[in-house]
């Protein structure tokens, strides 16, 4: 049955969507070094199982967004989840590793849809504050998928093997296509969608660059994605491959940052709906990544403290992503709502393309030493809470200026 707009069930049904990105990448984490193995490549080339897809990921939310602004959200969703489903087969009957990549590059395309269209859906019927509220709870509900993500990948990897991995994909695709089809209404109106040309994109993608305020809140997802895919891609060769953690219990040290990220996006969306205003929230995100940074680049220099002193700071950093995160695609979207679609998939596209670029440079730099890729991450992680504050303080300045 379709669920009410607005209502928790039509919240729950979106976040599940926007959970196809975590499935589709944490779910593999466990089986890097196996893939690695089993078509004899280096760490990189397996790398880009996840590159790839992230910059597939990137350019189908460019594609989605603005065709879901003219052609409405859903049938543009629906049909994406089914070419997700068709991909998923593909890589799980790949024959060779360069296969594999053009068919998770496919995926990515796909899959980019999802977050993309449910972000539009969000800001089609609710205002900043409420948007932003409405993101933080999802963002809760989808960081349930990083927690059992890499277990089940873990679990099926021992069991059946890699394969079967892209297999329990498509099956997951068949879900999604199934819970759009069932439970989502549309939520763009005729008379509010955009015209199909490329003229009107280039002008679509045009305004959103020149409009105030959309900038800096979408650089702040950059620099603090960036540093969670750092994280994402090269944890397994420093779990696995330096500190000795079995792949089977490598998810268990993966969903105690993915709750983190849940408990970050809780105390955002309780903030929220206690009346706090975005730009405090983020300000608050912003405190909180830039404390996580400085641990993780102090904690992975003490190695005689072993994996704790690498995941114990990760957990501080992964709350004030979940605390900064929603706001600053609440506020970089605001400006912008007759372009909702449009802007989720400029924002999305750019954290994406961030993600991939540090992914694979934190794995070809650091490889298995946590030392390097905790640098990386607490840089990535201090540009973004510095560009948090800087926001958060404009906010406040404009904002008295206007009461004067």
């Amino acid at each position: 049955m379709i669920a009410r707009i607005g209502s928790r069930r039509w919240v729950v049904s979106l976040a599940a969507l926007t959970a196809i990105t975590a499935l589709s990448i944490d779910m593999s984490l466990p089986a890097q070094p196996t893939l690695e193995r089993a078509f004899a490549v280096t760490p990189e080339k397996i790398q880009l199982t996840l590159s790839l897809f992230l910059v597939g990921f990137a350019l189908g939310q460019l594609a989605t967004g603005y065709l879901s602004d003219a052609r409405g959200r859903r049938t543009v969703l629906i049909a994406a989840l089914a070419t997700y489903t068709l991909a998923g087969v593909a890589c799980a009957l790949a024959d060779g590793v360069d296969m594999l990549l053009v068919f998770r590059f496919a995926q990515g395309l796909a899959a980019g849809a999802a977050p993309t269209i449910a972000r539009a859906m969000v800001r089609d019927t609710y205002d900043a504050r409420n948007a932003a509220q409405v993101l933080s709870t999802m963002v809760a509900v989808l960081a349930v998928a990083p927690m059992v993500a890499p277990l089940i990948g873990g679990l099926v990897l021992h069991r059946l093997g890699w394969r079967a991995i892209f297999a329990t994909l498509a099956l997951l695709g068949v879900a999604f296509t199934a819970l759009a089809s069932l439970t989502l209404a549309e939520t763009l109106p005729v008379d509010r969608r955009a015209q199909l040309s490329v003229r009107a994109i280039a002008a679509g993608f045009a305004r959103f660059f020149r409009t105030p305020g959309t900038l800096l809140p979408s650089a702040i997802g950059c620099a603090t994605f960036a540093g969670q895919f750092a994280f994402i891609s090269d944890s397994p060769f420093v779990l696995i491959n330096h500190f000795g953690v079995a792949p089977g219990r490598y998810g268990l040290y993966f969903g105690a940052t993915a709750l983190a990220l849940m408990g970050g996006a809780t105390w955002s969306s309780r903030l929220l709906r206690g009346g706090r205003e975005p730009h405090r929230v983020l300000g608050a995100g912003g405190v909180a990544l830039l404390v996580g940074a400085l641990l993780v680049a102090a904690g992975t220099q003490l190695e005689r403290f072993g994996v704790i002193a690498f995941i114990g700071p990760m957990i501080v950093y992964f709350v004030g992503l979940g605390l900064a995160g929603p706001s600053a695609v609440a506020i970089a979207m605001d400006p912008v709502p007759q372009i909702a679609g449009t802007a989720s998939s400029l924002i999305g596209c750019a954290q994406m393309i961030s993600g991939a670029l540090s992914g694979y440079v934190a794995t070809r730099v650091a490889g298995a030493d946590p030392r390097k890729l905790g640098m990386i991450v607490a840089t990535l992680g201090s540009i973004g809470a510095v560009l948090a504050l800087v926001v958060s303080a404009r906010t406040r300045a404009v904002r008295a200026a206007r009461r004067l």
